[in-house]
């Protein structure tokens, strides 16, 4: 949709609508969340039981919500709202206590609630993330920082390691002044 809004070229909108409709056909409303396909190979997609979900950045939940959110400038229907909706209480109910990380922890999922709190001018979104991000900051101090590799080793790298829970730090500390890098947000104007 980004691409479409710069060139107007209609076909980077139609290849983001079908892309979209992609993403609606993994939707199962049994789990409030889109199906994980990495392993679908073979898989009967009735069978509830194997299904895997994730609630992170990299599959599920908070990634289709963010990307909602980016989309709805360009493309803002009534489903679109209820998907951040479902992906807004599916991380609320799962998407957190794993570990710190941009990419499938904490940080990467509360910055699903700062956007949307900011992107649809909603103060009890917000409020909720800074309630969230207190308990964070809570499990931070009895538990270490917790970086979104195996057996808990440190990693300084950005989506999974130290760097990216320095930043989803910062971005809580001053949203306004650091850019949401989980949806390549722009830098602010004038900076």
């Amino acid at each position: 949709m980004e691409v479409f809004a710069f060139t107007r070229d209609a076909r980077y909108r139609e290849a983001a609508v079908e892309a979209i409709a992609y993403e609606r056909s993994l939707f199962v409303p049994q789990a409030g969340n889109w199906l994980d396909i990495r392993e679908l190979k073979g898989m009967d997609r009735a069978d509830l039981q194997k299904q895997r979900f994730m609630v992170a950045w990299c599959h599920g939940a908070v990634g289709v919500g963010l990307g909602r959110l980016r989309s709805l400038e360009h493309f803002d229907d009534a489903e679109a709202r209820r998907e951040i909706r479902t992906a807004l209480q599916t991380t609320l109910e799962r998407g957190f206590g794993l570990n710190h990380s941009l990419c499938h922890g904490d940080l990467g999922n509360l910055d699903l609630f700062l956007q949307a709190g900011r992107m649809l001018d909603d103060p009890a979104l917000i409020r909720q993330t800074y309630d969230i991000a207190a308990s964070v900051l809570d499990s931070i101090n009895k538990h270490g920082w917790l970086c979104g590799i195996p057996m808990g080793v440190e990693t300084p790298g950005l989506m999974t390691g130290l760097a990216g829970i320095g930043y989803g730090l910062l971005r809580l500390a001053e949203p306004e002044r650091v850019p949401p890098v989980l949806t390549l947000g722009p830098p602010p104007a004038g900076r």
